[in-house]
């Protein structure tokens, strides 16, 4: 009777700990719909990892723990899955409203506010009064 109940809570206890995993793969991206902030984020997170199981794998390699072609194959399969992320993550960018993408590019300020002269185009500081152009922008 003492191993059935062990048995049912070893069972139990598996399954609780592979739910997880069972539930991530059933739900893939789906590019067609607008991504929550936390697919967002996690699209974020596989692209981080891959991009860290790719150093890993060539410091691996470096170390003599890989050969040729086991870091060739590593190699493309976590480049795969940084490139699915990032195909994801400019999918959801493009989407994006473009209004918002201009609030957030600088504006530049064409002429002087101190001196009224004609600044650069790139210019941080007024060429004729030396005024920050920053702090207007």
């Amino acid at each position: 009777m003492t191993v059935v109940v062990g048995i049912v809570i070893i069972a139990v206890a598996a399954a609780f700990v592979a739910m997880p995993f069972l539930q991530g793969a059933a739900s893939g991206p789906d590019l067609g719909e607008a991504q929550s902030p936390g697919e967002r984020e996690r699209l974020e997170r596989q692209k981080l990892e891959a991009y860290a199981a790719i150093k890993e794998a060539e410091f691996d390699f470096n170390m003599g723990k890989l050969s040729d072609t086991d870091l060739a194959a590593m190699r493309d399969k976590y480049r795969a899955q940084a490139l699915e992320a990032i195909a994801a993550l400019e999918a959801a960018g493009a989407r994006e409203p473009r209004r918002v993408a201009e609030a957030r590019s600088p504006k530049r300020v064409a002429f002087c506010p101190a001196c009224g002269r004609a600044t650069p185009q790139r210019a941080n500081f007024c060429p004729a009064c030396g005024r920050s152009l920053k702090e207007v922008a």
